[in-house]
């Protein structure tokens, strides 16, 4: 046994052509919730053209899990779409009751959530001369706050 399976969570990454999908399997709560930003972030460092986080075989989620979870999203909104899968009414449904799936897109299945990241262009700061500005921010960004510690919960 493992020192994730002793902490309830086992986190798989697996490329499907530039996108990576993290499955998570478990408890996403306070003694788990560094583990899963941990995983993110190292697959974040891969430049994937996306990234899916797969919740379907997660038992509990905790609020400390959406925390990280809109931690990536803030982390990547500039250049990699971040989207969940989750359904059902151990992740799903808390998602939706507490607004998440207005900040980050939720799908039922990793077969969908695929789909709408082969639509969707990442969203981009502006490059033209007149228009670059190194202090800029996208939308989702707004905030002008590095994103260093992004996922910290």
């Amino acid at each position: 046994m493992n020192e994730h399976e002793l902490l309830g969570l086992d986190v798989t990454s697996e490329k499907r052509g530039d996108t990576v999908v993290l499955s998570v399997e478990g408890e996403v709560d306070l003694a788990t919730a560094s583990d899963l930003a941990d995983h993110i972030e190292r697959a974040m460092r891969t430049t994937p053209t996306a990234m899916i986080v797969d919740l379907t075989a997660v038992s509990f989620l905790a609020s400390v899990g959406m925390s990280v979870l809109i931690a990536a999203r803030r982390k990547a909104c500039c250049t990699t779409p971040l989207v969940v899968v989750a359904a059902g009414p151990t992740t799903g449904r808390p998602m939706h009751l507490v607004g998440l799936d207005a900040a980050i897109p939720i799908f039922t299945d990793v077969e969908s959530a695929l789909e709408s990241t082969r639509a969707s262009e990442p969203t981009r700061l502006p490059v033209s001369a007149d228009q670059a500005d190194p202090t800029s921010t996208c939308s989702e960004c707004s905030s002008g706050e590095s994103t260093d510690s992004a996922f910290s919960a």
